[in-house]
C-alpha cells in the first residue's frame, strides 16, 4: 500500500533521476557524434548531434556539434549559425563555441556578428589567440586599418608570449 510518503518519495526519484539519466544517454550520444565527426563521417556526426537536440534541446553541447558540423557541409552556414548561436545562448562561457559562431558569421560575411563572437571568444578563453587574428582580418576587409593593426599586435604579441613558454 502507497501511503503519502511512500509516493512522495516515488515521485522525487521519478522526476528528479530522469533527467540525470537521458542527460547521460544525451552526453554519450554527443560524444559518438564527435568521435564521428573526428573520423570525417560528417553526415553520421550529423545525424547523432541532430538527435543529441532532439533529445535535450537546452544542452549547449548537442547545438554546438551540430553547428559545428554543418560548418563542414556545404550550404548549411545559416543552419551551422542558428545552431552555434543557440549554444552560446544556453552557455554564454562557451568559448569555443563563440569562435566557430564567429567563423560561421564570418564565412557569411556578417562581419559585425563574427566580430563580437570572437571578442567572446577570446574574452572568455585568452588561450584562442586566433580570434585576435580573425579580428584583425575582418576590420582589415572593413578598412578599419587601425583596428586591424591592434588586433594584429596583440596576436602577434600573444603568439610570442604562448612560444616562450618552455617546459
Amino acid at each position: 500500500m502507497l501511503n503519502s510518503r511512500n509516493l512522495l518519495l516515488l515521485f522525487i526519484l521519478v522526476f528528479f533521476t530522469a533527467p540525470v539519466f537521458s542527460l547521460e544517454k544525451t552526453s554519450q550520444l554527443y560524444h559518438e557524434g564527435e568521435s564521428l565527426a573526428l573520423k570525417g563521417d560528417i553526415d553520421s556526426a550529423i545525424e547523432k548531434f541532430k538527435k543529441v537536440v532532439e533529445r535535450s534541446p537546452c544542452y549547449c553541447m548537442g547545438h554546438y556539434g551540430l553547428g559545428k558540423a554543418y560548418l563542414y557541409k556545404y550550404g548549411m552556414l545559416d543552419l551551422a549559425i542558428q545552431h552555434l548561436s543557440e549554444a552560446v545562448k544556453l552557455d554564454r562561457k562557451l568559448a569555443k563555441g563563440h569562435f566557430y559562431l564567429g567563423m560561421a558569421c564570418f564565412l557569411g560575411r556578417k562581419y559585425i556578428q563574427a566580430l563580437h563572437s570572437f571578442k567572446n571568444a577570446y574574452d572568455n578563453d585568452d588561450s584562442l589567440i586566433e580570434a585576435l587574428y580573425n579580428i584583425s582580418v575582418i576590420y582589415d576587409i572593413m578598412g578599419k586599418n587601425y583596428e586591424a593593426e591592434v588586433y594584429f599586435k596583440k596576436y602577434i604579441t600573444e603568439k610570442e608570449r604562448d612560444e616562450d613558454i618552455l617546459f
